[in-house]
């Protein structure tokens, strides 16, 4: 039988943790966080009490002289009826350390407990570390407010978590518009469409451009999305997402956004709200 670490969240308090196995992460030499190990053989089981949210934050040991991004997956298991995986793409971090052991940059992923007590566990699945390490937190997702594109090549239903949410297509030759009134943080969304016989990575990048102007350029890495798939849109695959913000200023914006890399990519616009 394996032994798990049970952590309880109760009514947003954290509790008693057994067994005790805490390691001290040291951030630029003066701040230390608390984190748990998640081993291969020794998943870790979290019993929350609802509704409320858990916010999971997660690094890894860097492994010397890897240079560039590192992929590493879990498995969210809830109430042992339903299953999640959780892939996260990570860097190497100049600040964080554990002992002499040089660690990744932090990621993390959001757990909406509803109404209850319900046991969720989590499970070493793919890393190159024998180790990913994890800090739990009693924070809520910012509200965000889905807004429309302007212009783009077509309209995707996604399909995932069984919510339909809508994306915008956009290809090399159709970029995607956007207008947008400021001052406002804009999240921005992508997933690259894949074709079914695709298997491995695709890297591509989305530029931003406003009135012939760059004002942001990004690169991903993108694989096969596990989770989601679109409606009456058997052709393509979407892939992971990727996050990237906007900082709108005052006044009245028109942003093009164009793809470099693949052959479409599904875009999704949000706006936070108080």
């Amino acid at each position: 039988m394996i032994d798990f670490f049970c952590l309880f969240l109760i009514f947003n308090q954290i509790g008693n943790v057994s067994p005790t196995q805490e390691v001290r992460v040291k951030i630029q030499t003066t701040k230390e966080e608390s984190y748990y190990l998640l081993t291969r053989k020794q998943p870790l089981e979290i019993k929350v009490s609802g509704p409320t949210w858990i916010r999971v934050y997660s690094r890894i040991p860097w492994t010397k002289g890897k240079t560039g991004t590192v992929l590493y997956k879990m498995i969210l298991e809830e109430d042992e009826i339903k299953e999640k995986f959780i892939t996260t793409e990570t860097e190497y971090s100049s600040v964080a350390r554990l002992d002499k052991i040089k660690l990744s940059k932090w990621r993390s992923f959001y757990i909406n407990v509803p109404e209850g007590m319900h046991t969720y566990r989590l499970i070493h699945w793919r890393c190159p570390s024998d180790s990913i390490l994890l800090k739990f937190t009693s924070e809520s997702p910012g509200r965000w407010q889905d807004i429309p594109a302007l212009s783009y090549n077509a309209k995707l239903e996604l399909v995932e978590d069984e919510k339909i949410i809508d994306y915008y297509e956009m290809t090399p030759e159709k970029p995607v518009i956007l207008e947008i009134d400021g001052p406002k943080k804009l999240k921005v969304i992508s997933r690259l469409n894949l074709k079914p016989a695709i298997r491995g990575e695709e890297v591509y990048s989305i530029d931003v451009i406003e009135k012939g102007k760059t004002v942001k350029s990004t690169k991903f890495r993108a694989w096969v999305s596990e989770t989601a798939y679109y409606n009456k849109r058997a052709d393509i695959i979407p892939s992971n997402p990727h996050i990237f913000f906007l900082n709108v200023r005052k006044g009245s914006h028109r942003y093009e956004f164009f793809l470099k890399g693949g052959t479409s990519c599904g875009m999704r616009f949000m706006i936070e709200t108080k």
